[in-house]
Formats: C-alpha cells, sequence, structure tokens
C-alpha cells in the first residue's frame, strides 16, 4: 500500500506548476541575476600571475654577493625582479607600475609594497623573508664549520582563498539554496490531505507512523532531487558552469535534499500546520544561508568561523565550491556527516511526533 501512497504524490507533486517554478525556474533566474551583479567582485579573487618589482643596493650589503640567486629565485617564483641605480622608491614603482620593491642599505633592506597590487607584494614580502633565513642559515652553517646548505625556496598556494568566478560559484549556491525550500513542492498535498483526513484513514489501514512518513519523505525528495537535477543541468548548459567532482557533488546535493525534506516534515509533524512549517523552514534557511554564503560569498563575509559552522548550509557549500575550483575538499566529509545525522535525527522526531499525535488523538 505504501508504494501506491508514494506513487500518487509523485504523480500530484510533478502536475504543480508551482513546484517547478520553485525547483526549476527561479534559481536558474537568481543564478543568471546574481551571477552577472557579482562578476566583478569576484574577478577581483583571482590569482596574481607574473608581476615586476624593483631593487636597489645602497653601499654594501650582506646580500650583495646572493643578488644574482634572489633574481634566479625571483624568476622561477614569476616574479621579474628589476635594478634601479638611483630615484625613490615611492617614484620608481609609481613611474614604472611595479608590485613592489627592496632597497638594500649598508646593514639592512627596505621593502615597499603597491596598495594596487597587495597580494603580490605579501608574495615579494614572504620571498625575500625566506631568502633572509635561508643566507642566515648558511652563514652560521659556514662559521661552524658545517656544509652550507644550498639554497631553495618554495612559496605554497594557501587554499583558503579559492578562485572562483561568479558565475560558478553561484550557479552552485543557489541550487543548494533553494532545495532546501523543497517542502513547499508537498505543501499543498498535505494541506487537502489534512482537510480530507487521510492520514486517520491510513492508520486504519494498518500503516505505522514510520511507513506514513517514509510515503511523504521518499516522493518529496524523489520530486526535488530531479527537479534540482534539471536546474542544476540546465543552469550549466545556459551558463557553462563547473561542477568539478560530478559524482561526489551528486551525492552531497542528494544527501543535502534528504536533510532538507526531512527537516521540514519534521516541522509539519510537530505543528500540524503547513503555514508554520513554511514560515519557521523558510527562517532557518534564511538565516543559514545567510551565514552560509547563500547571499554574501563566504568568501568575503566577516561572519565569524565558529558562526559559519553552526550553518548546515556553509559545510555543502564550501565543500562543493571547493570541489569545483579544486577537484577535492577538506569539507566533504564534513558535508556527509552533517546531512545524514541531520536526516536520522529529523525523521525519527518526525516519528515520535507523529507516534506522540496519534496517541492523543486515541485519548
Amino acid at each position: 500500500m505504501i508504494l501506491y501512497v508514494i506513487k500518487n504524490y509523485i504523480k500530484l507533486m510533478c502536475r504543480s506548476s508551482m513546484n517547478v517554478i520553485l525547483i526549476v525556474v527561479t534559481p536558474i533566474i537568481l543564478i543568471a541575476v546574481l551571477s552577472s551583479a557579482f562578476s566583478s567582485l569576484m574577478a577581483s579573487y583571482e590569482d596574481a600571475e607574473t608581476f615586476s618589482a624593483g631593487y636597489m643596493i645602497s653601499g654594501e650589503n650582506m646580500m650583495t654577493p646572493y643578488i644574482d640567486s634572489l633574481t634566479e629565485v625571483a624568476e622561477e617564483n614569476d616574479i621579474n625582479l628589476i635594478e634601479f641605480t638611483d630615484g625613490k622608491a615611492e617614484d620608481i614603482m609609481r613611474l614604472n607600475d611595479l608590485a613592489g620593491f627592496v632597497e638594500f642599505t649598508e646593514d639592512s633592506y627596505v621593502i615597499y609594497k603597491s596598495s594596487d597590487h597587495e597580494t603580490e607584494g605579501q608574495i615579494l614580502e614572504y620571498m625575500m623573508s625566506s631568502f633572509e633565513r635561508n643566507i642566515e642559515t648558511g652563514i652560521i652553517a659556514g662559521m661552524t664549520g658545517q656544509q652550507i646548505p644550498e639554497f631553495e625556496l618554495n612559496i605554497t598556494d594557501h587554499d583558503f582563498m579559492p578562485a572562483i568566478d561568479s558565475t560558478d560559484y553561484y550557479g552552485i549556491i543557489e541550487i543548494v539554496y533553494f532545495l532546501w525550500c523543497g517542502i513547499v513542492c508537498i505543501a499543498s498535498i498535505v494541506n487537502n490531505e489534512k482537510k480530507f483526513k487521510i492520514i486517520q484513514k491510513l492508520r486504519v489501514a494498518g500503516l505505522s507512523e514510520a511507513k506514513i512518513y517514509l510515503s511523504k519523505f521518499i516522493p518529496t525528495v524523489a520530486v526535488v532531487s530531479i527537479g534540482i537535477l534539471i536546474a542544476a543541468i540546465t543552469s550549466s548548459l545556459l551558463f557553462g558552469i563547473h561542477w568539478g567532482n560530478i559524482p561526489l557533488s551528486v551525492l552531497i546535493v542528494f544527501l543535502a535534499v534528504n536533510a532538507a525534506i526531512s527537516m521540514g516534515l519534521m516541522f509539519y509533524t510537530i505543528f500540524d500546520n503547513i503555514v508554520a512549517t513554511i514560515m519557521v523552514t523558510f527562517a532557518i534557511v534564511w538565516i543559514a544561508g545567510f551565514y552560509g554564503g547563500s547571499f554574501e560569498t563566504y568568501l568575503f563575509s566577516s561572519h565569524p568561523e565558529n558562526l559559519k559552522e553552526l550553518s548546515p548550509i556553509y559545510y555543502i557549500n564550501r565543500s562543493l565550491v571547493e570541489l569545483s575550483v579544486a577537484g577535492r575538499s577538506d569539507y566533504v566529509v564534513k558535508a556527509i556527516a552533517v546531512t545524514v545525522v541531520m536526516t536520522l535525527v529529523t525523521s525519527a522526531a518526525a516519528i515520535t511526533a507523529g507516534n506522540i499525535r496519534k496517541r492523543g488523538n486515541a485519548c
């Protein structure tokens, strides 16, 4: 009997044009609007390429014998290091459009960084600091009779700043946001179900609360998953969105649908009112999306990390975005764990609430 109920739910949900608009059409429209609106902002987050910096030596300096090595290391790390013999550092940088400048004096050096090339200035500063440490290590080793270590500089790219454009970011994020509103797909059905006392009839027919719950959960997850899949494929074809590791991304999105629907059904079982359910669900999803990067990207947001990690949407967003830009993410396991635990806990709560309500009605 449960299969018959599931089939009917699916047929009724698929006939609703409102469901198609919410799950398929609306995400595509928002992706187009937001990706265009934030394109310039996201573009500023692209990785720095080869850049030019200058240097000038005034008198003898401990670094003077190593200048040739320094320029070679700079070249290997995509820095074009140019020598100047006179002038003020600020003027030289402005006239030659340099990202940075190193001025060697008798017993020290000064690094100048351009405010227009902040990332490049930090790379130059890191390179000089590493170079100086290697030289000092070599000098100390030479004084103690040890073998002078060969110089090697490694500049690592930190993964806290994934390079992603606005189209890919919002093309992924808005799909996630709207799947969390999926409980709306079954709203009109459960409203009529309550009006005609269908649940009571199912209980009389011998269906347990677990089966009654699954008869709603399974078809809603199926319909929302199909709708979200259509939206994701359509937006990817229209806007060229890159999903990265597709099998993992599909798994995370599917588990997120399960968590979203189980949460919505839990609220419906508790409140026994679809309007209250939608209001509470949307409020929670909006707050979770606010801290999870659905509106302001989590890359730029100033929210404390501990607040972000209270949002299940944050784990899903971050894992999918990092899979898109890097093909891997440390947040994949966290996203899977959060959605699975959330599904199990809210499903158990919904079934328990159904049993309590059943006993209350019997009295």
